[in-house]
């Protein structure tokens, strides 16, 4: 399972101008596996987690890519950091709408 943190009222798979994709934490690629609780730590309060499976992701042509999360993040977050990606050969505004099929 792949986690979103989002702030509360606003677009949690919104790609802003220049990103090239949308951070997530896979839950899995921790051991143990990262909890909800973990998560929200890492983020100030008032956010809110997204839930969404691999499959759901990778059904609308996207992809996930391991990245190292920022320096800031505990070490555990920084290690199970990933990015939904755009599909090979698809452009920026069908990445955009895929996202949007996320929320």
């Amino acid at each position: 399972m792949f986690i979103r943190v989002a702030e509360a009222g606003k677009p949690a798979f919104q790609l802003r101008k220049g990103e090239e994709g949308i951070s997530v934490f896979d839950t899995e690629a921790a051991d143990p596996p990262l909890s909800e609780a973990e998560v929200l730590e890492g983020f100030r309060a008032g956010s809110q987690l997204i839930f969404r499976s691999r499959e759901e992701i990778e059904a609308r042509g996207l992809v996930l890519v391991a990245v190292p999360g920022g320096t800031s993040l505990p070490l555990r977050l920084r290690d199970a950091h990933a990015e939904i990606r755009r599909g090979p050969s698809m452009p920026r505004g069908q990445f955009k709408k895929m996202l949007e099929e996320l929320e």
